[in-house]
């Protein structure tokens, strides 16, 4: 498979809850649009038009406006896909990374992630690989000084006079310490 084919995306929409808010706003951007519109053509020709009654104008309006509301229809599904595409761009990174740092918190072994070359966010990865190359460092040096301290107890819990000879070294000179005398009032 070519490296240029290997980056595209077989998936568009990877988080509904995000992306699909985002198609929920512009249809509703769009529905405002052509509410806005309609009402500027209805003021604008009950200003500059000979006096009608109201309802003749809302009649009137498919003449002027079917054809402005066709377009738009054609057009709408081309504006989701776009949003849905660029949403991609930001959404997927979004999850790689949500995902590796669930593998992460696990104890799982992650792998450093790549976002594609136009997603956004490409800083998230360089600073989340920094993040997972210090968690190995630290989870290293930390099985490394467990090693060592089992090597250690190990010695210690093999040999049980060692214990004995440490008593046997302390000096028996030294004077036990007194304890303060009660002083008496009387």
């Amino acid at each position: 498979m070519p490296p240029a084919m290997k980056n595209i995306r077989k998936k568009l929409f990877v988080d509904p809850q995000v992306q699909g808010q985002l198609v929920w706003r512009v249809c509703l951007y769009w529905l405002m649009c052509l509410l806005t519109v309609t009402f500027m053509v209805v003021c604008y020709r009950i200003i500059t038009g000979p006096a009608r009654p109201f309802t003749w104008h809302f009649q009137e309006l498919s003449v002027y406006l079917g054809p402005a509301l066709v377009a738009s229809l054609i057009i709408l599904p081309v504006v989701v896909v776009d949003v849905i595409r660029v949403s991609n761009r930001f959404t997927g990174p979004l999850i790689r990374l949500r995902r590796s740092l669930r593998a992460l918190a696990k104890g799982e072994s992650v792998e450093p992630i790549r976002f594609r070359q136009n997603d956004f966010w490409q800083d998230f990865a360089e600073e989340f690989n920094a993040l997972l190359e210090r968690v190995k460092t630290l989870e290293n040096k930390q099985s490394s000084e467990d090693a060592l301290s089992r090597e250690s107890h190990s010695e210690n819990e093999a040999s049980p006079t060692t214990s004995l000879n440490l008593f046997a070294n302390q000096d028996m000179s030294e004077e036990p310490t007194s304890l303060p005398q009660p002083s008496h009032f009387g």
